[in-house]
């Protein structure tokens, strides 16, 4: 447990007896999900810390218009949206479910609160990884590397709506809804993509644009 503990973000730098003393204190909740089971859904209140263990998932995201969508998936050990645990709206951002068999540790709110924030090094652990969130957005805004190419648009439109670039990335949208979103033609967009394409930086399918790798886009 000790071990499995510190592989999380939020438990590292903990020390044994901090660890054994949050397992007295505090009630986490296992879990063994199976493959192919939806676990949360998309703007659901958000109540507890959800880690997975052991697993993959796969994270959809819908646009709030439900235009287009973007799925990518999410590997253990990892700590589910610690941010939507906070604020004037606590949800989650996106849908979750598992690809393989998962285990996963839950831990209510009232928890977090009463007992796990008074380890400073947990609440420290905790303010880093929401301002490491704070600081990518910031620097996305302010981002000058792109040109008015179309390509870079559209680099630009994946990059913004994803908050992990090193992982497979699948965008779900129409053509015309795409040349919209990067304010070019349909034809301009298609003849882009096709290029990319051509050059094995992407795949299409209708209404489905597959990137294996963000950092090969050019």
């Amino acid at each position: 447990m000790y071990k499995k503990l510190l592989q999380l973000p939020l438990f590292q730098g903990l020390n044994q007896a901090d660890i054994t003393e949050i397992i007295e204190k505090v009630k986490l909740h296992f879990q063994t999900i199976p493959a192919n089971s939806p676990i949360i859904k998309q703007e659901e209140n958000c109540t507890k810390l959800f880690f997975l263990l052991e697993g993959s998932l796969t994270k959809v995201t819908n646009s709030k218009d439900q235009v287009f969508r973007i799925e990518q998936s999410v590997s253990a050990p990892c700590l589910l949206e610690p941010q939507s645990l906070f604020g004037l709206a606590p949800t989650y951002q996106a849908s979750y479910s598992t690809i393989s068999e998962c285990d996963i540790m839950t831990i209510e709110k009232s928890y977090v609160l009463s007992e796990l924030m008074n380890y400073p090094i947990f609440e420290l652990n905790y303010l880093n990884i929401l301002s490491r969130n704070a600081h990518s957005l910031y620097n996305l805004i302010w981002e000058n590397k792109y040109t008015n190419e179309l390509s870079d648009r559209f680099k630009y439109f994946i990059k913004s709506h994803v908050d992990n670039i090193d992982q497979p990335i699948t965008l779900y949208i129409t053509m015309e809804d795409l040349a919209f979103q990067l304010n070019d033609t349909r034809l301009n967009v298609s003849k882009m993509l096709n290029e990319l394409k051509d050059r094995n930086m992407i795949s299409l399918k209708r209404k489905i644009i597959h990137i294996p790798s963000f950092h090969t886009l050019k």
